[in-house]
């Protein structure tokens, strides 16, 4: 993630800030979490407190493989919590579509994440899953 640029890692730091709201709930494991992720792409804690309330425009990375990461990184942060809201699976349909990413293969995708005992699908299914579902 750390080959984004610096609009795309705001864009993608704003939607996952925004996930974590989504749900009415928000936990401080999620913030921790992407705080973390914040510090991986050198965006500080103030900058990304700054985003909060703010418009932010959406950039996806240009790659597919990114956009996959990305989503991959949606998905943590719903299950990290450990409650999966429905407006949360409905917020990461959404972005799976902004991703470009394609829609059944991203329905199936959280499909099976539910369908898991501990709601985890590890990254490198995630790939697989997807070129499955490549044109």
């Amino acid at each position: 993630m750390n080959n984004l640029n610096y609009n795309e890692k705001l864009s993608l730091l704003h939607n996952l800030l925004t996930l974590t709201r989504v749900d009415h709930v928000e936990s401080e494991i999620e913030m921790d979490f992407i705080y973390k992720i914040g510090k991986k792409l050198n965006i500080t804690k103030i900058d990304i407190d700054g985003l909060l309330g703010q418009e932010v425009d959406f950039h996806p990375p240009k790659e597919e493989d990114q956009r996959i990461v990305l989503f991959y990184t949606f998905l943590l942060v719903i299950k990290i919590d450990g409650y999966l809201a429905p407006e949360e699976l409905k917020f990461c349909k959404d972005i799976g579509f902004k991703l470009g990413l394609n829609p059944f293969a991203v329905s199936n995708l959280l499909d099976l994440m539910l369908d898991s005992v501990d709601n985890r699908v590890p990254a490198l299914d995630i790939i697989n899953f997807f070129k499955l579902y490549h044109n």
